[in-house]
């Protein structure tokens, strides 16, 4: 993947791991973290789609 797409798409992953990260280690949480880096990349892709 060429510039700028490589860098967008480990930006986003790094926003995805980031962020399913720490809903994982949230007291109340009961989803596996599979499952929330699923739910999180879901997420991003619908904010993202939103952009264009």
């Amino acid at each position: 993947m060429p510039e700028p797409g490589a860098s967008l798409g480990a930006e986003i992953g790094s926003l995805a791991f980031r962020t399913a990260f720490t809903r994982w280690i949230a007291p109340a949480n009961q989803l596996g973290f599979a499952e929330l880096t699923r739910r999180t990349l879901d997420e991003l892709r619908q904010a993202a789609a939103t952009l264009a």
